[in-house]
């Protein structure tokens, strides 16, 4: 049985695209009370859901080129930090769409690349000391690339990187990145024989 025990869950803001909800756990082993603060895409949470039997809500996309040794990679104006992210392809699941249908279409929308085999990785928490939000990562080697469908308000370019340059890009501390993708791409290049460290 966990220390903390959820006493109550309400919602106190409500966004376009996600909800902060207050929550009050309980110390059971003091009695003292903990209020915290969580952001969430799900549109009905509960104290009975939270964190259990929710959808997976986005996707992060590595696309990949094995037989040329390359992945794409994306620089990105993200808002949340006011400045430009080696990055890679991600975003939401639209409502009735699976998880290979949301990584194929961002995929497109952002870099303009045809997803040619997919691979998914079982759904893993964004952000759990913020969000309960699950991601699966996605792994697509590319068939084509052609122009992109960006929406007004983003600011996307992609670019092939060798698994060399790659490397460099992913452990250089001036270079400003996602923990996500920076692992993503790690794991990768591990996995093609790549030294990473």
């Amino acid at each position: 049985m966990p220390k903390m025990k959820l006493n109550s869950l309400e919602e106190v803001l409500s966004m376009p695209f996600f909800k902060v909800y207050s929550a009050m756990y309980e110390n059971r082993e003091n009695g003292r009370i903990a209020q915290y603060d969580i952001v969430s895409r799900n549109k009905d949470l509960t104290m009975q859901r939270l964190g259990r039997d929710l959808p997976t809500s986005a996707v992060a996309i590595l696309p990949v080129d094995p037989e040329n040794r390359r992945i794409l990679l994306t620089r990105e104006f993200r808002m949340p930090v006011n400045d430009y992210l080696v990055a890679i392809p991600a975003g939401l699941v639209d409502p009735g769409e699976d998880v290979r249908t949301a990584a194929a279409r961002e995929l497109r929308e952002e870099t303009g690349c045809i997803a040619g085999r997919i691979t998914v990785l079982p759904p893993a928490f964004s952000c759990i000391g913020l969000t309960d939000e699950s991601a699966s990562c996605v792994i697509a080697t590319v068939k084509e690339q052609g122009k992109s469908a960006q929406e007004d308000n983003e600011e996307i370019t992609s670019h092939w990187y060798t698994y060399e340059q790659a490397l460099a890009i992913m452990t250089d501390p001036k270079v400003r990145t996602g923990a996500r993708a920076q692992l993503l791409v790690l794991l990768w290049l591990a996995m093609e024989g790549v030294k990473v460290f």
